[in-house]
């Protein structure tokens, strides 16, 4: 029986050593503060490229950070500034650079980037006997990664009516439709234009112009929406137009007219949504 209580005396007193052992140490260990990013304060130029919205992976996107400028508390450095890209799924560093007051720039590979994604910068900050914190720096730099840049197409449509009549009252009047051949001319026939009246002689003719357009996307499913066409110099002229001109050859391409097309593309496509997108298309009536 001694033997037994004599090893559990040795068994409690190795626990109260351990115990006190430990509860020494733990007072020994020097205790961190908490650096307070309520008092800190980040100002910085990020300039981004291509400053385009949509870009694809073959693409590199350019993150430069210049003119930073911190104010904090005593012993408080920032240490070095990291990039994040986050696709709504996931959030995770693409890239950390120490900071030394030079400016930085970040090149980011898209290869393995798709969709939407927010690119943020994430300030590092450290002081000794605190632990390290962060602080954002900028927020908000999306860009769209699509495994293909998307294509917009525009087919401009012009509807001619012409009408004239000679000294001796006989009458020429003519109706005729003519599309795009190429992005940016309308080309209207002459022969279909301009006549020669059997008797008498026609010296000016009237024609109204009239305007429309057909517009599609060639490899995404976004849907497009012709929300004006004009006929002038500028898109806030009128679909139609009418002119009197001189009956003869190019008389209508002298007066330098162009018809403008207003695309207005939205819809979804490799997951992603877009705001509407508008497009411009730019005719020039000429004449063969």
């Amino acid at each position: 029986m001694r033997f037994k209580y004599h090893h559990l005396n040795l068994i409690v007193q190795l626990l109260i050593f351990l115990v006190l052992g430990t509860s020494c140490s733990n007072q020994d260990e020097p205790q961190l503060d908490i650096i307070d990013t309520t008092l800190v304060k980040i100002e910085a130029s990020v300039k981004s490229s291509p400053t385009s919205q949509w870009l694809i992976p073959t693409e590199q996107l350019s993150i430069k950070v210049s003119d930073v400028e911190m104010t904090a508390p005593q012993g408080v450095i920032l240490q070095s500034v990291s990039l994040i890209a986050n696709d709504g799924a996931k959030a995770e560093v693409i890239d950390g650079k120490p900071f030394s007051g030079k400016d930085l720039e970040f090149r980011v590979s898209l290869n393995n980037l798709q969709g939407r994604v927010n690119f943020s910068l994430i300030g590092n900050l450290a002081k000794k006997g605190s632990f390290d914190a962060e602080i954002l720096i900028a927020d908000n730099i999306e860009r769209i990664i699509f495994s293909e840049m998307p294509e917009f197409e525009c087919q401009g449509r012009l509807i001619v009516t012409v009408h004239s009549q000679s000294t001796t009252g006989e009458e020429y009047t003519n109706s005729f439709e003519v599309t795009s051949s190429d992005h940016f001319t309308i080309s209207v026939p002459q022969e279909q234009l301009y006549w020669q009246p059997t008797t008498g002689t026609a010296t000016t003719i009237e024609i109204s112009l009239g305007s429309g357009a057909t517009a599609w996307s060639p490899n995404t499913t976004f849907i497009p929406e012709i929300t004006k066409t004009a006929i002038g110099n500028s898109t806030g002229d009128e679909p139609t137009a009418k002119f009197t001109i001189p009956n003869t050859a190019g008389s209508l391409e002298a007066l330098k007219l162009q018809m403008y097309v207003i695309t207005s593309y939205y819809g979804t496509w490799e997951n992603v949504t877009i705001t509407p997108y508008s497009l411009t298309g730019i005719f020039a009536i000429k004449e063969i």
